[in-house]
């Protein structure tokens, strides 16, 4: 371990975090995404984090999200872990457990407490360091073409043709769902011309008393500026008044983008639910209407996916959306975990309040990858 110096992030680690991030992840992330993301983040000083050198080379990164939440009432900003990495060459050597100590000794007296979403594989790590699972999140599916799905999995022939064979299976099925939908003629849904200014309006009555991102109009501005995802509001307007509005964001999964936007061996699009205002109470036929225009507006989206929380259920099953457990939604399901660790670093999280399933209020807006 001597031969590793743990440090935090300085500005010019930018370009090896970049170079890590293409080897581990087998994607190439712009300056424009760095940016965004951590380096210009509205709620931290420079990027918050740690990395791991070796013979000066960046080797291994602990970067971390800053995010404004609202907590009983009061305003606060945690921080939540993203894209940890750790270079092929330099694993088992304690660089993940090396570098999150240092995270909490640093943050932990500036920030009221951690939280993230790891998979399965990464869970128990956490927990050794001190998070406690506040519970299992799966999140909903609407697939349209399996084709797609089946030829970015790469699991042989067996999968390219069964997944070709459903595609007109699904198309079909969405399209029942489609017109058997609930459909309100009171409601008249448009896209927001002002997403921040729309979305922060009806999200300030009332907020909720449950932990959730403090949705303001700075926040919808920094969060939907996100430059791999396109984002659309659709308001849903009861005589003109608006009422509900939800967020749909499209990416395709790029095998490898470049600094000028491009990118090469684009595979499925996906369209996210990412976000919906007001956070609680919005009428379900408003909500119905919306999810609606956007599975419309998204034809020729690969696979749709929704937030557990946020939209009623019912509201999505009546278009299509199961929840990711069992295949075929499976394909395209990343099963993960919400985990929280209170600050400072010595408090236990076990017993907390901030470990109560019911104290939360998710969507994809919290969530670091969308």
């Amino acid at each position: 371990m001597s031969d590793y110096e743990v440090r935090r992030f300085e500005p010019g680690d930018a370009d090896g975090f970049r170079s890590l991030y293409a080897t581990v992840m087998d994607e190439r992330k712009g300056h424009e995404w760095f940016a965004w993301k951590y380096a210009e983040n509205p709620y931290a000083d420079g990027a918050p984090g740690m990395v791991a050198m070796h013979n000066g080379t960046l080797v291994a990164a602990r970067p971390l999200l800053a995010l404004p939440v609202r907590v009983d009432g009061e305003r606060e900003v945690a921080l939540q872990p993203a894209d940890t990495m750790v270079h092929p060459d330099h694993r088992r050597q304690g660089l993940f457990t090396r570098m999150t100590e240092r995270a909490l000794e640093h943050y932990g007296a500036d920030h009221p407490f951690f939280f993230n979403f790891p998979n399965e594989r990464s869970r128990e790590g956490y927990r050794k360091l001190g998070w406690a699972v506040v519970s299992e999140r799966e999140s909903y599916y609407r697939i349209q073409n399996p084709r797609a799905l089946g030829r970015s999995r790469g699991d042989g022939v067996a999968v390219r043709l069964a997944s070709a064979a459903a595609t007109p299976v699904a198309r079909a099925y969405c399209a029942i769902r489609d017109r058997t939908a609930p459909a309100s003629p009171d409601i008249a849904v448009r896209t927001a011309s002002d997403p921040a200014a729309t979305l922060a309006d009806l999200a300030a009555s009332p907020p909720p008393d449950r932990i959730h991102a403090a949705r303001d109009e700075e926040f919808y501005r920094w969060r939907l500026g996100n430059p791999d995802w396109e984002y659309t509001a659709y308001v849903a307007e009861r005589e003109g008044d608006p009422t509900a509005a939800v967020v749909a964001g499209t990416a395709s999964d790029a095998g490898g983008a470049t600094d000028s936007g491009s990118a090469t061996d684009w595979g499925p699009t996906t369209t996210q639910i990412l976000d919906v205002a007001p956070l609680e109470g919005a009428p379900e036929d408003a909500l119905a209407a919306a999810v609606g225009r956007i599975v419309a507006d998204h034809a020729a989206t690969d696979v749709f996916v929704a937030p557990p929380q946020g939209i009623p259920a019912g509201v999505l099953r009546a278009f299509g959306f199961h929840a990711g457990s069992g295949p075929p939604f499976s394909w395209v399901a990343s099963p993960t975990s919400h985990v929280v660790r209170a600050m400072p670093a010595d408090r236990s999280t076990q017993g907390s309040p901030l470990a109560d399933p019911g104290g939360w209020l998710l969507t994809f807006v919290e969530a670091d990858t969308s």
